[in-house]
């Protein structure tokens, strides 16, 4: 019997969203520019065309910062606990690349998920994979969720998480993935929201190069012949509801230290 698709319930609230019709704010966005796993996260690779927002991976021949550069974009100053999120975007099957839509707090010291744990709402780092991820405990802890999509590379798609204070939904198209209930793995901690893609390869710690350790994220890798690059990981919208639940807050800080995921 074929899966109820999920309707966002009359009582849920919209309260913030960006559907990238004009120019980036950069009093609100933060767009990292420093190297990420193996390669960088650029401004330049972060367009807005056609009404869209584009986070475009490419190879780089050139200048200081010669190799694979892609982009991100982050929630500056707000920060948010609980809620409803939603993406609206179209995925690339290409080889290496890692985008992802997810929410992180400013710190995963906590050695439990309830006191700070990075949400992944979506990942796709392994061909027609969609991946829903928790980490905590400075990544030593993490649970994960695995689902193959036949679709997931033709048009549009959503990607969505309900997160409540005794319970995490995550959606495809409206469709529940993964639904967690253990009050052990769910955040009380308010997070800032990302939009990514990142790239395989070595891995750095800040602005410098940790050379000798090398990390694997799917099959194949960014320089596979059968890549065509430029590639591009277009939004066309993210919302955030109220789901009765949320709460905002402005930090008042930019927080990025080019954490290791």
């Amino acid at each position: 019997m074929e899966q109820e698709k999920f309707k966002l319930p009359d009582n849920y609230k919209l309260v913030w969203s960006e559907d990238f019709t004009k120019p980036l704010d950069t009093d609100f966005w933060l767009i990292p520019d420093c190297p990420r796993r193996g390669g960088y996260w650029s401004p330049g690779q972060v367009i807005i065309e056609n009404e869209k927002l584009v986070i475009r991976t490419e190879y780089v021949n050139g200048g200081d910062q010669r190799g694979y550069h892609t982009g991100c974009l982050i929630w500056k100053n707000l920060r948010a606990t609980y809620g409803y999120y939603e993406i609206r975007c179209k995925l690339q099957n290409t080889k290496g690349e890692w985008p992802a839509f997810w929410l992180m707090p400013d710190s995963l010291k906590g050695k439990n998920a309830d006191v700070g744990c990075e949400i992944d709402i979506f990942e796709n780092a392994i061909p027609y994979r969609i991946q829903n991820a928790l980490h905590w405990n400075s990544y030593h802890s993490q649970k994960k969720n695995r689902h193959t999509a036949d679709d997931l590379y033709e048009g549009f798609h959503t990607f969505a998480l309900d997160w409540k204070k005794d319970s995490l939904r995550f959606y495809y198209d409206n469709k529940l993935l993964w639904e967690v209930s253990d009050p052990k793995l769910i955040s009380h901690t308010p997070v800032k929201l990302e939009i990514s893609t990142e790239i395989n390869g070595r891995i750095h710690k800040g602005n410098t190069p940790k050379p000798g350790r090398l990390f694997w994220i799917g099959n194949g890798i960014i320089s596979d012949q059968g890549n065509k690059l430029p590639s591009d990981f277009i939004v066309d919208y993210v919302k955030v509801y109220d789901n009765g639940e949320l709460s905002f807050s402005d930090s008042n800080f930019v927080s990025f230290d080019g954490y290791i995921k």
